[in-house]
């Protein structure tokens, strides 16, 4: 472990700007979305608090536990914050359980993340890899450039603005070594898009979806809770995992179909959820590991080549219904035309294929044993939606579809 820095934002406390400070922050905000002037002040190294419960602090782990590759995926990300993440992983990561961190740089055009990053990874002590695609892939095909290269037996996703906590590892690839199957999640401690103040997640959250397929989090009932207390278990399984933060064995990964080669990003992480659960792997998020996330309002980046963002996103999630929702496929398509139209043009026959040759359960299964408390309709449901015959008005203009349950 390294020595770490007080400064700015040390222990995890908000960066207050001076006014001057404060108006160059605005003027530079969109380049990111987030606050690029107080991420600059903020030390690569800085210190942050522990957040776990008491009862993680003392556990001590198996120390034959599977080393690990950690991919990194970026596009013209921040300096401060790239370099932050890759020192955060190495300074709160025991160092035999670090195989090697792999930066895919998804042909990024900023000056600053080539020879000046290329210089900094050098004075690490982990083997740091760079990878440069000569054109922009999107985040799935980038991550699959690093899985490519990793030599760890676990692949560790990550996003470029992250900072990892102690202990966040050693929880992650203990269940991985339990069993292979288990796809594991740290808890996503939200670090402020103004302010990079540190705050620790929700632990009793896990991941769904809606209508649109669209990610979403959602409370876990008080019958799940005590159910996990009464098995005297605190991991928690997750339909939908967010998919910017996960371990994963790596020949698991591979043995499972790696991702669906959507265009660019979205989506992927419904896909995978879907094909995980239905397919006999289990995904967990683990309150005993905890990753921070800047949490942006909006992407800095638009998808190239002018792609409409609507279109990239709905043909992917076509992709994620047509292979693994069966008929539920067309409730989906029902409240989506845009999705229903593309379709229609999609060639699914490889995935289609895995799903038969990995011998995966029906959407139905997953509904009625992975999320149970889902709101889809099920036979004799009623679904719909309202409309107000006065004004000529249909209720998606107001209200969400709903079920009735019968």
């Amino acid at each position: 472990m390294e020595t770490m820095t007080a400064g700015y934002g040390s222990n995890g406390v908000s960066v207050y700007l001076t006014s001057k400070e404060a108006s160059k922050s605005k003027h530079l905000f969109a380049i990111n979305q987030f606050n690029l002037v107080a991420s600059d002040l903020i030390p690569a190294n800085r210190t942050l608090p522990d957040v776990r419960k008491s009862k993680w602090r003392d556990i001590i782990y198996d120390k034959h536990l599977p080393d690990t590759s950690v991919i990194i995926v970026y596009h013209n990300e921040a300096y401060s914050a790239l370099i932050r993440t890759v020192v955060s992983v190495i300074n709160k990561s025991p160092s035999h359980l670090l195989n090697e961190i792999i930066l895919v740089d998804d042909y990024s055009n900023r000056t600053f993340l080539n020879n000046d990053l290329e210089v900094f990874v050098k004075t690490l002590k982990v083997r740091v890899k760079i990878i440069r695609s000569q054109k922009r892939v999107g985040l799935i095909k980038a991550r699959l450039m690093g899985a490519q290269e990793a030599s760890g037996k676990v692949l560790t996703f990550l996003d470029s603005h992250c900072e990892c906590t102690i202990g966040w590892l050693e929880p992650l690839l203990s269940r991985i070594k339990e069993n292979r199957k288990n796809v594991v999640c740290p808890v996503i401690d939200v670090i402020n898009d103004e302010t990079f103040s540190y705050q620790k997640g929700i632990e009793l959250y896990r991941g769904g979806f809606n209508w649109n397929l669209q990610f979403r989090w959602y409370s876990m009932s008080i019958g799940m809770i005590r159910s996990l207390e009464a098995q005297n278990n605190s991991n928690i399984p997750t339909p939908v995992m967010a998919g910017g933060l996960f371990s994963i064995d790596k020949d698991y990964f591979y043995h499972m179909g790696t991702y669906d080669l959507f265009e660019f990003w979205g989506g992927d992480n419904i896909e995978m959820s879907f094909r995980i659960w239905q397919c006999g792997g289990r995904i967990e998020i683990l309150p005993a590991s905890h990753v921070g996330h800047v949490f942006r309002k909006s992407s800095p980046h638009d998808y190239p080549h002018g792609k409409s963002s609507i279109k990239v996103v709905f043909q992917n999630l076509a992709r994620v219904a047509s292979v693994w929702m069966d008929s539920w496929q067309d409730l989906f398509y029902r409240t989506s035309s845009v999705a229903k139209k593309l379709s229609t043009i999609i060639d699914v026959s490889e995935r289609k294929e895995l799903r038969r040759k990995l011998k995966c359960k029906s959407f139905k299964w997953y509904l009625q044993n992975i999320w149970p408390d889902h709101f889809m309709p099920m036979e004799n449901d009623v679904f719909g939606r309202v409309s107000h015959n006065q004004v000529g008005l249909s209720a998606h203009q107001f209200f969400s579809w709903f079920t009735v349950r019968v």
